[in-house]
């Protein structure tokens, strides 16, 4: 196994994603990935596993780079899309994960989980937007994109192997419709794409982009303000609301999975006002970096109010 991960080291390969990582002897993955990255340096290795117990094992002893946040966040996620969590149960989440958040992936699609916009996930991709920006900004490690989740691939039909189970197969032959609506013909242009696929990718395009190169994102630190404006009365369960912070970039992001309009009031914590050098005597506004166009002012007690409307996230700068 060692001879045939170093075969394909050597033929750069980015890395590897380990199927049921927790099932072979963590000795064997202390033994080999060191072995690996002597050949390449760069490469990562992924692990699929389930047990939180054993990450922090599979993290030290493993050698591995990033581990799937599978059941914890993701499947959190998945159930507030549907109504059936409370946004209340991510903080504990992070706080779980303290020390190794940077080594968790985060995604919202994979080849084992169906489609978002399925009829067995959610129907609806919008629905997963609050869900995208809460995985790309939540921690400094990476988040996944499954192909075609950025034009809303619903994964129908029924294939042969698999049936109708609102996955994409990698066991049959089969075609992704809407992701070919991108390829074009070969065009790569996303000419096929209707006004509305063309209005998603651009949300994935600008969510990736700022997640990747903002510094309160990539190396700031994460402070929750969910179970603190719940404990206020504030907000409802079905609002999650975070700082990030390095240096002048201030941001509080918030995200709603309600299905109906709402005005919810949100108050920085003492730790995050300690946290963001905010002063007394001076006015702060934020501005969504979310294309929304809203500003939002804080008053004198770190305090702002906005509407929140249904499956949108806020993504506000404190200047």
């Amino acid at each position: 196994m060692k001879d045939i991960l170093v075969y394909w080291a050597n033929k750069n390969v980015d890395g590897f994603r380990c199927d049921m990582t927790e099932m072979v002897p963590v000795e064997f993955w202390h033994w080999a990935i060191p072995q690996v990255k002597a050949v390449n340096p760069e490469i990562i290795f992924i692990a699929e596993i389930y047990n939180p117990s054993q990450y922090r094992n599979y993290i030290e002893t493993g050698k591995f780079d990033f581990l799937y946040d599978k059941v914890q966040l993701y499947d959190t996620l998945r159930l507030l899309i549907n109504n059936q969590s409370s946004t209340a149960l991510i903080p504990g989440i992070q706080k779980s994960l303290e020390g190794i958040n940077h080594n968790m992936l985060h995604f919202l699609e994979n080849h084992d989980e169906q489609r978002i916009a399925s009829p067995q996930f959610s129907g609806d991709y919008w629905k997963a937007a609050p869900a995208m920006v809460i995985s790309a900004t939540i921690d400094k490690g990476p988040v996944m994109i499954y192909f075609g989740q950025e034009v809303g691939e619903p994964g129908v039909g029924k294939e042969g192997f698999n049936g109708e189970d609102g996955r994409t197969t990698i066991f049959d032959y089969w075609g992704v419709p809407q992701h070919q609506k991108w390829v074009n013909g070969g065009k790569y242009d996303g000419g096929a794409l209707s006004d509305d696929q063309k209005a998603l990718r651009l949300f994935y395009s600008d969510i990736l982009k700022f997640a990747s190169t903002n510094k309160a994102i990539t190396d700031g630190a994460y402070y929750d303000l969910t179970l603190f404006n719940l404990e206020q009365g504030n907000i409802p369960d079905k609002a999650h609301v975070f700082a990030r912070v390095m240096g002048e970039e201030r941001l509080v992001i918030l995200s709603g999975f309600n299905e109906k309009p709402l005005r919810v009031k949100i108050k920085l914590s003492d730790e995050v006002v300690k946290a963001f050098g905010l002063k007394a005597e001076q006015d702060y506004l934020g501005r969504d970096l979310l294309r929304s166009g809203t500003d939002i002012g804080l008053d004198k007690s770190w305090t702002f109010e906005v509407d929140l409307m249904p499956y949108l996230s806020y993504i506000f700068k404190i200047k």
